[in-house]
């Protein structure tokens, strides 16, 4: 193989990851947005506060599975549904991402916040997450990214709108 196919190769690759990396994070912009009240008003809950202070008083290596089981369980959620959307299971695909990301949004991020302090004492952990934050932040700052936003944030705007009673 020549250098220059090689190249137009390396640059398709990448395309395509930088297009389903955009595509993988905009699902999780949108469930977020959606949450955001319901997040707080869990946290405001007495038993999350009590779970918080239970989670911060755990050793790190517990901290660890608190935080990474649900996730092991949960990511796997949007390539299923993926697939069975390329398969022409659609209502199943809608109901299992739909339900899957509430569940993974609402708990692993909660989880990930309440365990973070503990977390962050592993080097590999602090390093992988620094690099994960590189990442998001890069992808945000892209002219691409920013239009998709104001675009999600016109159409939520509409649809909340449709949505409010009739006065």
């Amino acid at each position: 193989m020549n250098d220059g196919l090689r190249r137009i190769l390396r640059h398709a690759i990448k395309a395509m990851l930088f297009t389903l990396a955009v595509v993988y994070f905009l699902i999780d912009l949108i469930f977020l947005s959606m949450l955001r009240p319901l997040r707080r008003r869990l946290m405001a809950l007495r038993l999350m506060q009590r779970l918080r202070r239970w989670v911060g008083r755990q050793h790190r290596y517990v901290a660890l599975a608190l935080f990474v089981i649900p996730w092991l369980l949960l990511e796997p959620v949007k390539p299923i549904a993926f697939y069975l959307f390329a398969h022409r299971h659609h209502t199943a695909a809608t109901v299992l991402i739909v339900a899957g990301e509430i569940v993974k949004l609402t708990l692993v991020e909660r989880l990930f916040d309440m365990t973070r302090p503990q977390l962050m004492t592993f080097a590999w952990f602090a390093w992988g997450y620094g690099h994960w934050r590189a990442t998001l932040d890069y992808l945000r700052a892209l002219p691409v990214w920013s239009g998709l936003v104001a675009r999600y944030r016109a159409l939520r705007l509409r649809v909340m709108q449709l949505l409010r009673p009739a006065r």
